[in-house]
């Protein structure tokens, strides 16, 4: 336990910094391979001590994820906890589940994907969702992304749940951000969670209220 991987369910509400934060009053040194947003649950994992220096290597597994979009309008964030920018309009939605399916795939593969400006990228050394609270200019920079698959499993309008598998530095919140932007309808992400990272799955996962209290190393 001292040198490995800890998987956490991580509940909504909770940061990844702040899992972290718990643990390191339990060990020594103490990391996460892959950030989940406060309003997104699912896997977390956490690298304890020697565990660290995996740290590289997780990052490039494929991650999965399931999740709920609303269609009509968009946050400054991408996602539900945002301001709104365009007000909803459910009459302008119009589409299909085999339409959603059919632009859903034009976004698998190789593809230049721009970041929320709501993230922890940084700028001039200062995370960009600072920079964006704050008013100031933000330069947002398409990269390179591999999405393997974005899946439309049903449709109520507005919603649309999904699933899809990626890889490494793609925003889910950006994914359902330019779906909207495909539709002409805008789009939010509405819920997010994260149920595998390579061959770990969130059904192998701790709850975070299920953690004991471990020997001290």
């Amino acid at each position: 336990m001292c040198n490995s991987l800890l998987l956490i369910d991580k509940p909504v509400g909770f940061s990844s910094f702040q899992i972290v934060r718990i643990l390191k009053k339990r060990y020594k040194k103490v990391g996460h391979a892959g950030t989940l947003d406060p309003f997104a649950s699912g896997l977390l994992i956490i690298l304890l001590n020697k565990a660290t220096k995996q740290f590289e290597n997780i990052q490039q597994w494929d991650k999965e994820y399931t999740g709920e979009i609303s269609l009509g309008f968009s946050t400054d964030t991408y996602d539900i906890t945002g301001s709104r920018e365009k007000p909803i309009n459910i009459g302008d939605v119009r589409t299909t589940l085999p339409a959603l399916k059919r632009i859903a795939q034009g976004f698998v593969g190789k593809i230049e994907q721009t970041p929320p400006r709501f993230s922890a990228l940084k700028q001039d050394g200062r995370r960009l969702y600072q920079l964006s609270r704050q008013n100031k200019q933000v330069k947002m920079k398409a990269r390179a992304v591999s999405i393997k698959s974005f899946e439309i499993d049903d449709v109520d309008l507005p919603l649309v749940k999904f699933k899809s598998t990626v890889g490494k530095g793609v925003y889910i919140r950006s994914l359902a951000h330019d779906l909207g932007n495909a539709l002409g309808c805008g789009a939010t992400l509405l819920s997010l969670r994260r149920v595998r990272i390579g061959t770990y799955r969130v059904s192998e996962a701790m709850k975070l209220g299920d953690i004991m209290e471990p020997t001290q190393c």
